[in-house]
């Protein structure tokens, strides 16, 4: 079973292999802490994981259909009256065993792709106003993904907790990405205050 999960994730290049590999897991384990529908674990990837993991409608609904033939999930068609019907997926005892395996696994050495780095690696060769335009923006995106956090930390603390053990650690997770977060935000705007300087005519 194992073989047959990985060779869904195969593809041209390791770090997109395994990035396909990663969304299956989060979404298995979305589905160990209840049975959800496409929209539900949509709605969960905007509210609780976009900040460090992002997945589109297609790569879902994608995902759901490849982990229900091979035997991950159930699908359960829910009848509704005065709503179409629903589509709910719940996890088999089958993908408990591989969601608890990839738990148990060592991480993997991880190397990010960042366009926004790369491009800032080179700006050297142009002048520095479009450095200070794509560390604007880098500013603005930060800023953005830390109100976001903020959001859902005052829209979800207050609900009472169906498992505290699984929410201590979501909760760290957040630590985690706020803290980057708001370390890449202090270089950033250190980078942005110097060239404004630079740039500012003398007086």
């Amino acid at each position: 079973m194992r073989e047959q999960l990985e060779s869904f994730g195969e593809g041209n290049e390791n770090g997109e292999a395994l990035s396909r590999n990663t969304l299956r897991y989060i979404m298995l384990g979305l589905l160990w802490a209840r049975p959800m529908s496409g929209y539900d674990i949509k709605q969960t990837f905007e509210r609780a994981i976009a900040s460090y993991w992002n997945a589109g409608n297609s790569q879902i609904y994608t995902t759901l259909k490849n982990l229900h033939k091979a035997g991950l999930i159930d699908a359960e068609v829910i009848v509704q009256t005065s709503r179409p019907n629903r589509k709910v997926y719940r996890l088999t005892n089958t993908g408990q065993t591989e969601l608890t395996h990839w738990l148990q696994e060592d991480v993997p050495a991880r190397f990010t792709k960042d366009e926004f780095l790369a491009k800032l690696f080179f700006c050297g060769e142009t002048n520095d106003d479009v450095a200070l335009g794509h560390l604007r923006n880098h500013r603005e995106s930060l800023l953005q993904q830390l109100a976001h956090m903020e959001w859902a930390r005052r829209e979800y603390s207050s609900r009472p907790a169906r498992r505290p053990h699984l929410l201590e650690y979501q909760l760290l997770v957040r630590e985690y990405k706020e803290a980057v977060l708001k370390a890449g935000l202090e270089v950033t705007e250190g980078a942005i205050s110097r060239l404004e300087k630079r740039l500012s005519p003398p007086q």
